[in-house]
């Protein structure tokens, strides 16, 4: 078996230059595949190992979300105007998405608080620690598109037939909460607080995004969305698999482009910074 000798030196990553630095975060991103699959593996059974209800919370947490919206619209508390699509299949939709970021960002930015006895112990590439909160997040999505297929065919709703661009139309979302969780796990192994301010954030902007009603036509909440990534990233996917439209394509575009660079400034960022941040944790 080949041998390979590490040199940890200050300014290392400076000294190898720019392109090598991405080279080599390529590199371990690649072989540590396997590692990733088996940390989930060992998350995603600890997780429900004692819980009650298990892997039904995941089905749960979105129908109770989208059960409130709906009683609400109908006992006249919320007034939502036509959707195009029976409510409770439009709510429970955006909810999916929703959760998809929340759950990704989320997860992402504990990962390095949560396995701190493991990164300071034993050496590996850190990026493997990335793999097991991706993982469990479409595992979630999974269920909950299950569940999203169950409630159309009670509505008879059938998708359109652009549904084979809904994993495009994700992509943004998904190199957008995964940049975000890789800056905020940095950060969140200093300051232990951050998961409060995180879930803070998720309620306020889970209200001023539109997950569960249609964007208003004009109003605060129009002007505050024009400038919300979240927006076209749930509206998009929704606009697409529903409709077969892809509506706001220049807000789209723009936003890819920007979730793309928050991606790959977020993984350097942890790339780096990990070397830093082990004595710290």
């Amino acid at each position: 078996m080949e041998k390979h000798t590490v040199i940890y030196e200050p300014n290392k990553y400076i000294k190898e230059g720019f392109l090598f630095l991405w080279k080599q975060m390529f590199h371990e991103l690649r072989i540590s595949f396997e590692l990733g699959l088996r940390l989930f593996l060992r998350d995603f059974s600890a997780k429900y190992k004692q819980s009650l209800l298990g892997i039904f919370w995941v089905i749960l947490i979105p129908l109770f979300a989208v059960g409130v919206f709906v009683a609400m619209n109908r006992s006249g508390i919320l007034t939502i105007k036509s959707t195009g699509t029976p409510y409770p299949v439009f709510a429970l939709f955006g909810m999916t998405i929703w959760s998809l970021f929340t759950g990704i960002t989320s997860k992402i930015s504990g990962v390095v608080g949560e396995t701190g006895g493991l990164v300071t112990k034993i050496n590996f590439p850190r990026i493997a620690l990335i793999y097991s909160p991706v993982f469990t997040s479409f595992l979630d999505l999974f269920i909950r598109s299950v569940l999203l297929a169950i409630v159309m065919a009670i509505y008879k709703v059938a998708p359109s037939f652009d549904i084979l661009l809904l994993p495009f139309t994700l992509l943004p979302l998904l190199f957008f909460s995964i940049g975000i969780g890789l800056f905020l796990s940095i950060i969140g192994a200093v300051f232990k607080d951050i998961p409060m301010f995180i879930n803070m954030f998720f309620g306020i902007a889970m209200l001023l995004t539109p997950v569960m009603y249609p964007l208003p036509e004009e109003g605060i909440l129009y002007k505050i969305n024009i400038y919300n990534p979240l927006y076209y990233f749930i509206e998009t996917p929704r606009s697409v698999f529903f409709h077969g439209k892809f509506d706001h394509s220049i807000g789209f575009m723009i936003f890819t482009l920007i979730s793309l660079f928050i991606f790959l400034a977020g993984w350097r960022f942890y790339q780096v910074a990990m070397a830093r941040i082990v004595e710290k944790i």
